[in-house]
C-alpha cells in the first residue's frame, strides 16, 4: 500500500506546485491619491501583508500646476487615454520654467517580494506636442533588477502623436502632434511601457519637455494609468517534499527492478 500512496502524494504536490502567481493591478479607480501629495503606498495584494507598491514623485515638484480646477498631482478621469468607459489615472500637469526642469516618477515594489516582480506594464496618456508651447518628453525609462545594481531597459509602444528614438536604456519618447485630452481620439497620445519577464524591484521614468519646445514652455501634462505586475513566487518548501517524493519513487522503482532481476536469476538456477 505505501508503494501506492507515495506516487499519489507526489502527484498531488506536483499539482500544487504548478499553481502560477496571478497579476496584481494598482487601479486608480479603487485607490486614493491625496491631491497634491508626492508619495503614496498601497496594499493591493491580499497574499502579502502591508503595502505592496509605492509611487513617489521627485524633481521640480514645485512646478505642478492646477488642471481644470483640480490640485495636481491627483487621480482623475480628465485625461481619458481613449478609454470607454472613462477611468481614472494619475494626472501630472506641470508648468516648467525651462527645458532643464522635469518630474521623475519612481514606482517601488515591496521588499517582501523577495524574488521581485515581473510582467510589469503601464501606459502613459497624452504624450503629445503643441507648436510654440511644449513638447512632452519621457526619458530615463529604466527598471532596477532584484540584484539592486543592474538597470533593465523597457519595451516601448508609441502611438501616432508621439515617436520613439534611441535604444536600450537610452530610449526617449517625444510628442510630435497635438492630442485631445478626451474623446475617441484621446488614445492617440498613449505610450505603453513594459519590462517583460525581467525580475525587478522598481522602475522609474522622467517627464519633461523636449528640445523643440520654447525656452519657457507653457503648461503641459500627461497621466499615469493603472500599473500591472506579477509577483514572482518564492521557492516553495513543497519543492523539497516534491524532490524527496521523486527520489523515493525512483528508489522504489530501482529496488523493484533489482528484486525482479534477482528473482529471474533464482528461477534460472532452479531450471
Amino acid at each position: 500500500m505505501p508503494g501506492v500512496i507515495r506516487p499519489v502524494l507526489c502527484a498531488v504536490l506536483f499539482v500544487l506546485l504548478g499553481t502560477t502567481a496571478r497579476a496584481v493591478v494598482l487601479d486608480w479607480d479603487t485607490t486614493t491619491w491625496t491631491a497634491g501629495s508626492l508619495n503614496n503606498s498601497y496594499d493591493i495584494d491580499p497574499s502579502k501583508p502591508g503595502n505592496d507598491i509605492t509611487v513617489a514623485l521627485t524633481g521640480n515638484t514645485g512646478q505642478f500646476a492646477p488642471k481644470s480646477g483640480f490640485t495636481i498631482p491627483a487621480a482623475l478621469n480628465i485625461i481619458e487615454g481613449g478609454l470607454n468607459p472613462v477611468e481614472k489615472s494619475l494626472v501630472l500637469h506641470v508648468d516648467l520654467a525651462n527645458q532643464a526642469q522635469s518630474i521623475t516618477t519612481t514606482v517601488s515594489f515591496s521588499s517582501l517580494y523577495t524574488q521581485g516582480v515581473n510582467n510589469v506594464t503601464f501606459t502613459l496618456f497624452d504624450v503629445d506636442f503643441s507648436s510654440g508651447n511644449f513638447t512632452d518628453q519621457i526619458r530615463s525609462i529604466t527598471a532596477l533588477s532584484i540584484d539592486g545594481v543592474t538597470l533593465i531597459a523597457p519595451t516601448i509602444t508609441t502611438s501616432i502623436d508621439n515617436t520613439l528614438t534611441g535604444t536600450g536604456l537610452n530610449q526617449v519618447v517625444n510628442g510630435i502632434a497635438t492630442n485631445a485630452d478626451t474623446g475617441a481620439t484621446s488614445g492617440n497620445g498613449n505610450v505603453t511601457i513594459s519590462f517583460g519577464t525581467n525580475a525587478i524591484k522598481s522602475f522609474t521614468f522622467t517627464y519633461g519637455t523636449g528640445a523643440t519646445a520654447p525656452a519657457d514652455p507653457t503648461t503641459q501634462g500627461i497621466a499615469l494609468y493603472d500599473i500591472s505586475f506579477t509577483p514572482i513566487p518564492e521557492i516553495n518548501p513543497a519543492w523539497t517534499a516534491f524532490g524527496s517524493c521523486s527520489f523515493a519513487v525512483f528508489g522504489a522503482l530501482l529496488h523493484r527492478r533489482k528484486v525482479h532481476r534477482a528473482q529471474i536469476r533464482t528461477d534460472d538456477a532452479l531450471l
